[in-house]
């Protein structure tokens, strides 16, 4: 038994169960939180999430209709920004369950565009790794449909 504590809302609200919940812990955890309590932050997942919600939101776009790289780039690239993806993990309302370092909650940083991206980018990871991609990745498109992408 996992000695992980994880409100199950966020599993809700990511449209997701984790099998390892442990890998959805440590994406929500800052590197500031890790430093003062010596746990794994989301550093080693943000890279591959990033590249998996390229991945996702081209397909979307394609399925909208998009079809050459001059009109899936500029709205991918304006998605993938990190005001783009802080504002899809608003939506989602993950911020309440990123795990911050003490001068990161005094400085109000849980609803800061980097943190809140940065996050989205680690729970997409930690999805990947948990699940694989196939099993995940019209989860994470869901996370981007009401956002209205055309």
């Amino acid at each position: 038994m996992s000695d992980v504590m994880i409100d199950k809302d966020i599993e809700t609200i990511l449209g997701y169960r984790f099998t390892n919940r442990g890998l959805l812990e440590q994406a929500l955890t800052t590197k500031a939180y890790s430093n003062e309590h010596h746990v794994k932050n989301q550093d080693e997942f943000r890279t591959i999430g990033d590249a998996i919600l390229k991945l996702v939101l081209t397909e979307l776009l394609m399925e909208k209709g998009n079809k050459t790289g001059g009109t899936i780039t500029p709205k991918r690239v304006r998605q993938e920004k990190k005001k783009g993806l802080a504002d899809t993990a608003r939506e989602l309302g993950i911020g309440p369950h990123v795990k911050l370092g003490n001068g990161q909650k005094k400085q109000n940083h849980g609803d800061s565009d980097h943190v809140l991206a940065e996050t989205l980018e680690a729970i997409a990871g930690a999805m990947y790794f948990d699940g694989g991609f196939d099993k995940n990745k019209d989860v994470m498109k869901g996370w981007f449909k009401p956002l209205n992408l055309l």
